[in-house]
């Protein structure tokens, strides 16, 4: 939240989504890619819920990343996936105890812990 939080106004993925634009570069997205593939596989498998009932997930962002014809672009929509992981489990709908909320967890954090290392 930090790194984006004075990019833009908007809403905070219109944040996040300014903040990769200005700050990461064609060849690192890909690198990031390329180094959490298998991270990247596990988040996209199968899409997360909005836990706030609203009947929404994260397909729309697999389908556009699958879509995708830049890696900028794929990880726009990869960190999409992450924030709605962390919206989940900032409001309470993770558990430890679910597997499925734990490897989303395991996986997305390595992703934001590159992305904040490379661009702090």
């Amino acid at each position: 939240n930090n790194l984006f939080f004075t990019v833009c106004h908007g809403t905070e993925r219109q944040k996040i989504t300014a903040f990769l634009q200005e700050s990461v570069d064609e060849a690192k997205a890909n690198q990031l890619l390329s180094e959490h593939a298998d991270r990247v596989n596990y988040l996209l498998a199968e899409p997360v819920i909005d836990m706030r009932g609203n009947g929404k997930n994260t397909a729309p962002n697999i389908a556009a990343f699958n879509a995708a014809l830049t890696s900028l672009t794929k990880l726009e929509q990869v960190l999409m996936v992450v924030y709605q992981v962390r919206c989940n489990l900032d409001h309470g709908q993770k558990s430890p105890n679910r597997e499925r909320d734990a490897q989303l967890c395991e996986c997305a954090a390595p992703i934001i812990a590159a992305l904040v290392e490379d661009c702090a």
